[in-house]
């Protein structure tokens, strides 16, 4: 016989296993996760980025980049990642990830300079503490605006249906908020192949606020801060930000992990590992 607690949680958890099913079954039916391992897929990903941090958000002069392509001189010691859009092929958003390369205690990070003092006592010691080769810091993450602006009108400024962008747009639409946590998943995985175990990053106030809603909380924040606009630096253990997400929202952990086939290594787990082989 049910209780009406009982009804109630199984309710909760068939509407939860739904949930699960909808956020990975959504984001993977309109995108698909790239990493970038070629020279012609990484210009892509500078062409993203010339896209949206040269014209759509103009933080960088488009005049330094005659290709269309932004760069820099971090790109080297960075892992590539792009979102592709299913029905089309377009890559629709990037991110790299920063790593501190074959010289890691000279090596800098990007917000290493302007940020890190700003953060607490805590924070600074936790990052401290932290092997670098072991830390990679969350970068050009961007997402084309000219992408979302053709999924949401549905048709071209010409008045002419071009359905290899917009036959898919109410589910494309749908999943569009599910772009950021795409990002995560390539993240992830270029995390376990390098052995990044600690993310560094500097975000928008919102772009926190919509992570947050999705589970995903890094372990410390700092303050509110000008950089390249208003943003606040954060550094996280990767195992613990996702065994929050686990927890909160384990339908986004899902997708980030690829279900469980993505797990990042825990410290240490990877210093004991040493300690055994140092014997």
């Amino acid at each position: 016989m049910h209780t009406g607690f009982a009804l109630q949680t199984d309710t909760v958890n068939k509407k939860n296993q739904q949930t699960q099913e909808d956020v990975s079954t959504i984001f993977n039916s309109v995108f698909n996760v790239q990493l970038a391992n070629s020279p012609e897929l990484i210009n892509e990903v500078f062409e993203v980025r010339y896209q949206v941090y040269c014209i759509d958000r103009p933080f960088e002069d488009p005049r330094c980049f005659a290709d269309k392509r932004e760069h820099d001189s971090y790109d080297p010691r960075s892992a590539h990642a792009l979102i592709r859009h299913r029905m089309t092929g377009d890559s629709v958003a990037a991110v790299r990830l920063v790593m501190a390369g074959d010289n890691p205690e000279q090596a800098d990070f990007p917000m290493e300079g302007p940020c890190i003092h700003r953060m607490d006592q805590q924070a600074q010691e936790a990052i401290a503490g932290t092997r670098r080769d072991r830390i990679a810091e969350i970068s050009r993450m961007a997402v084309s605006r000219e992408f979302r602006r053709r999924l949401n009108e549905g048709r071209s400024v010409s008045g002419i249906s071009e359905p290899a962008y917009y036959s898919d747009s109410e589910i494309g639409r749908r999943a569009l908020p599910y772009i950021s946590l795409g990002l995560f998943a390539a993240i992830l995985q270029m995390s376990v192949k390098h052995g990044i175990t600690h993310w560094m990053a500097v975000m928008e106030p919102a772009q926190l606020r919509l992570l947050k809603r999705f589970g995903v909380e890094f372990d410390h924040v700092g303050p509110l801060m000008e950089y390249h606009g208003h943003r606040r630096p954060a550094f996280t253990e990767a195992a613990s930000l996702l065994e929050g997400i686990r927890q909160r929202r384990p339908d986004v952990w899902s997708l980030i992990t690829d279900g469980g086939r993505y797990l990042p290594a825990k410290p240490h787990g990877e210093q004991m590992e040493d300690d055994r082989q140092v014997a």
